[in-house]
Parts: C-alpha cells; structure tokens; sequence
C-alpha cells in the first residue's frame, strides 16, 4: 500500500436517513473498480457550520481509500455518486443528502477551477478532522507538512489564536485591508485584541544596525509579548485571541531580508547575526501558537501553496465584512 496513492474522502449527510444514504455510499465506493476502500470512520454527528439557519445535524464520516484514478476523475465519479443519491449543488454549505468531499490525495497539491487539494478547509474543520483522525491519523498535509493529527491537536489548544495579516506587510492597501479586518474579526468574534507594537518603544541606540538584526529583534520582543505561558494564565477558555500579525510571516521575511551592504564579516559578525536569528526562533517557539494564519493580498495563496508551519486561509470574498464572516465561520468550525 503506497502512501503516496492513498486518499482520505470525507462523507456528510444532514438530510432523510442520514445513516442509510451514508451507508449505501459507501456500498457504491466498496463496488468502484478503480479504487480499493481500506476502511472507514464512524458515524459521527455534528452541528452545521455557516450555511443558512434552521439545518438539522449532520452524520459525518471519513473513508480511505487506494485509487487508481486520477484526482480529478476520482472527484467526478464522487460528484456522480452524490447526485445518484439526490444531491443537488444549490447552495452553498447548504442541507444536502449526501455530500463526498476529496480531503487529501497523498501529497498532491493542486489549485484549479476544477478541484483543489487538499482540501482548503480541512485544518479548520473539527467535524472533517476527527473521522480523518479516527482511520489515519498519520496522513500528511502537504501545505503544513503535519499529520492530520498534529492538525486536530492544534484545534483543541487553548486560548485558540486567529492572526490577521497582509501577504506583503509593506503594501499600504494589503497592511490597511488586514487591519480593517482585523477590527472587524475582534468585534464579530469578542475577541481578545493582540496588536504588533502595542508596547513601549525601545530607544533608537537599542535597535541593532543591521535590517536582519531589527527584523529579528522586533520579532524576538513580539514574541515574549505573546507568549503562551502568558496567554494560558489569563484563562480565556473558549474565547479567542485575535493578533493583527503572524509571527510565522514574519520569521520567513526577517530570513529573506537581506545583510547591509555595509555588513562586517569574519566570525563575529558571522555569530551577531546566528544570535539574533536564534533568539528570535527561540521565542517563537515559546510563543501562543496560531490556530490559523489569515492572509490577505495578491501573494497571499503563493505564501499558502509554497509550504507554511500552521493553517492558512486564504479568503475567497473581497469585501472586508464578507471576509471577517467567512474568517468567522472557519473559526466556528474548529469547535464544531
């Protein structure tokens, strides 16, 4: 069994007997010739996410299986099956009778009008996450490189932590979009505020010469602010923390900036700067976690698709009040 082939199909169903059309959807997937179903979940019920109100609970499932079809012809038998079962594509997060979403596929990541892998919300997503969990809990996710139950854990740590950043802090419409969102999110969610400079202004003769150096050193301050340890003794619970940054964003920035030209070589300089970048990634580390990265801005699903160390959502709206209700809805859906 190649890990490379295997994939994770997630099955939902809020609508008739919900047990009895997961059940038989999975009688037509044992009876598909081109892919060997392994196992699958238990039935699990959950409360809809986003969608309009009044929707009953759904089942929810996982399935893993070894095609031998290609992503997207697997995707199509899949939309073929729901429809034999009385699906219809009318609205969005919507009451369905069944619904069959293509999670992961090995390692493939693939961003077109026809399918996307993997799955773009499955971090955020309680209810996909704990059947996926259930059968594999060892499936990778190509995007974050964490197991699905690294992904699942990072879901139950608390307080839960949702940054909000532009994809290039430097561009004065991304910065002020995010920061308009970030206000937005603070207010829809009773958010506790976590904001990038909220603390007092070390002196100039403080600041290290070099831009790495700065760059490191305000990310090293930034992150003793928010420290985990800090943020678990304030005792939240289930109230969310909102930052208007994402230290992750900012590490992979500090690391590309590059030296002054004025930059002295030999050891020391070699080590000043190895400091400073240590120190920084040290903090980090002992820094509140995000539960998921927002970004926003024209570079914003490059920064996702080339590999990031926690979630990313990338918002599909481009009004800020539809994007703080779609970033609001995901953050529903990692309690769910």
């Amino acid at each position: 069994m190649s890990e490379g082939s295997l994939a994770i199909i997630g099955m939902g169903s809020n609508q008739g007997d919900r047990e009895a059309t997961l059940d038989e959807a999975v009688a037509i997937i044992k009876a598909e010739p081109h892919f060997h179903l392994w196992t699958v979940s238990k039935y699990y019920e959950t409360v809809p996410v986003g969608g309009p109100a009044g929707q009953a609970p759904f089942l929810n499932a996982a399935l893993l299986a070894e095609p031998t079809l290609d992503p997207l012809t697997l995707l199509e038998r899949l939309h073929a099956i729901e429809a034999r079962l009385g699906r219809v594509r009318d609205e969005r997060w919507g009451a369905r009778t069944l619904d069959l979403d293509l999670l992961l596929y090995g390692q493939e990541i693939r961003r077109t009008p026809q399918i996307t892998l993997p799955h773009p919300r499955l971090p955020f997503r309680r209810f996909a996450l704990v059947p996926t969990v259930e059968i594999a809990p060892w499936m990778l996710d190509p995007l974050t490189n964490k197991t699905v139950n690294e992904l699942l854990e990072n879901l139950d740590r608390r307080p839960s932590l949702v940054a909000v950043s532009a994809a290039d802090p430097d561009d004065p419409a991304e910065s002020a979009l995010a920061a308009e969102i970030h206000a937005g999110l603070v207010r829809a969610l009773g958010a506790e505020p976590l904001r990038w400079g909220d603390r007092p202004t070390a002196s100039s003769s403080a600041h290290p010469a070099d831009p790495r150096d700065r760059a490191f050193a305000a990310i090293q301050a930034e992150a003793h602010r928010a420290s985990a340890r800090s943020w678990e003794a304030r005792q939240l619970g289930d109230r969310w923390v909102a930052a208007d940054f994402s230290l992750d964003l900012a590490m992979r920035r500090a690391l590309a900036t590059p030296a002054a030209d004025a930059e002295p070589h030999g050891w020391k300089a070699v080590w000043r700067r190895h400091a400073y970048e240590r120190a920084a990634r040290a903090a980090v580390d002992q820094a509140l976690g995000a539960t998921l990265v927002v970004l926003v801005g024209r570079d914003a699903a490059a920064i996702r698709d080339d590999g990031f160390p926690v979630p990313v959502l990338v918002p599909e709206a481009a009004d800020p009040a539809r994007i703080v209700e779609e970033i609001v809805v995901a953050c529903h859906a990692t309690r769910a």
